[in-house]
């Protein structure tokens, strides 16, 4: 984008108004906006911080993305700002971006074409400039201001011949159309400095004026039509789209998106926590779960809690919550979240553990193949809740076992349970 004008939209060959290069940027970029704005809002974290994140996000988008195609390579950046997985990130965009970016476009375009309408104020390379355009004449030569008995007059200085100073104007356009029918008289050069008609008016006549001095800033003065330049300000100064309520009618739904931990890495952890139980490490555990990111370490402390309801016990899940919510920041929305598919990852876990029990027992050649598939096997797990893709990638794991027998223990032990978990 860079060295190219601002202008964002301009006229087609049917005369209709369509984004330039610039706006198809700029509403990639409002989108981005919106859509990361929306999960910072859900952010059970003081509104402060909301705005401290945003504002990081957007400085972050000024600074390295060029043009549209790099606000996608930029999306695990995003998810780390976030707080979020990349794969959950995405989703979400998958889910909300073009319906965002349809209506951002329509507001684009019907914000700039007001402004393409509207009369620009021309540009003065100085005040003076702006102010002779606007008298629509110069003070005429070889006349000056005289005062006699409190009033103002035009002095022709040759002639000696007054006027009143309301005839200013009419004097200055009688000069130019008498020099623009005549042959220019060449004037003497006046001797010594010339005093600014200004500074002689205000000393001579400075006690007839009254009134507070006009400061003008120059934000006032000038306007900014210099060419884009890339860099950290391209979009800092970009103001915000302003919309009436929300998207509204068929516009996508900014849900709170679902949790996204993948079931590997819910498997490692597991497992960390019995090597942690095991050794007796308690302090050594406080700190690992305290270092995880916020819905991770919520779901390793759900454990216990979840084994406890597998065993029948009865589990008071309010207060549970409650307190978990207390000590990580999760709202109790986003707690229950992280429960459901903690419920859903304890009993595929059950599953595929009961299975490699029965694997162990099969016969050596059986217990070494599931050993040397296993972290395939999690890894394929992965997917869940998608079991159309489960299916498909446990297929084609299993379709490199050369002995069908082989193949089809491992089918009935890990993908048909895994299969019967699926709910309706």
């Amino acid at each position: 984008m860079a060295g190219q004008d601002k202008k964002v939209i301009e006229k087609n060959s049917h005369g209709e108004y369509v984004l330039t290069a610039y706006g198809e940027f700029l509403s990639y970029f409002h989108t981005h906006i919106q859509l990361f704005g929306t999960l910072i809002s859900a952010k059970k974290i003081p509104a402060k911080e909301q705005e401290a994140l945003k504002a990081k996000l957007r400085s972050y988008i000024s600074s390295n993305v060029q043009k549209t195609d790099h606000f996608f390579d930029q999306l695990p950046q995003f998810a780390q700002f976030l707080g979020m997985g990349s794969q959950e990130l995405s989703s979400y965009m998958n889910r909300n971006f073009l319906g965002a970016l349809n209506k951002i476009k329509t507001k684009l375009i019907e914000q700039e074409s007001v402004a393409e309408q509207t009369p620009r104020k021309k540009k003065y390379s100085k005040i003076s400039e702006e102010i002779l355009e606007g008298l629509g004449f110069t003070f005429p030569a070889g006349h000056r201001f005289e005062s006699e008995e409190g009033m103002i007059y035009l002095v022709e200085i040759s002639t000696g011949k007054k006027r009143e100073a309301a005839a200013l104007g009419e004097v200055a356009r009688e000069t130019a159309a008498a020099g623009a029918a005549a042959r220019p008289i060449p004037v003497p050069v006046r001797k010594g400095p010339e005093t600014p008609i200004l500074e002689e008016i205000l000393k001579k006549y400075g006690e007839l004026f009254s009134g507070k001095p006009l400061i003008m800033k120059v934000e006032e003065l000038e306007e900014d039509d210099s060419p884009v330049q890339m860099g950290e300000d391209i979009l800092s100064d970009v103001e915000d789209l302003h919309f009436d309520g929300d998207f509204g009618g068929d516009s996508p739904s900014f849900s709170e998106p679902p949790v996204s931990i993948p079931f590997s890495k819910y498997m490692d952890q597991v497992g960390k926590v019995r090597v942690f139980q095991k050794a007796g490490q308690l302090e050594e555990y406080k700190r690992w779960v305290a270092s995880l990111p916020v819905e991770e370490n919520a779901l390793v402390q759900l454990q216990t809690s979840l084994l406890k309801e597998s065993r029948g016990e009865v589990v008071e899940w309010d207060g549970t919550l409650g307190q978990l919510g207390t000590r990580t920041g999760l709202s109790e929305s986003r707690l229950r979240k992280v429960l459901e598919l903690g419920r859903d990852f304890f009993r595929i876990r059950n599953q595929l553990e009961a299975s490699w029990n029965k694997a162990r027992t099969a016969s050596p050649a059986v217990a070494e193949l599931v050993k040397k598939a296993w972290p395939h096997i999690l890894r394929v797990m992965d997917e869940y809740p998608d079991f159309t893709q489960i299916k498909g990638k446990m297929d084609q794991l299993l379709s490199r076992i050369p002995d069908a027998s082989q193949r089809k223990i491992l089918t009935d032990l890990f993908l048909n349970p895994v299969l019967s978990i699926r709910r309706n």
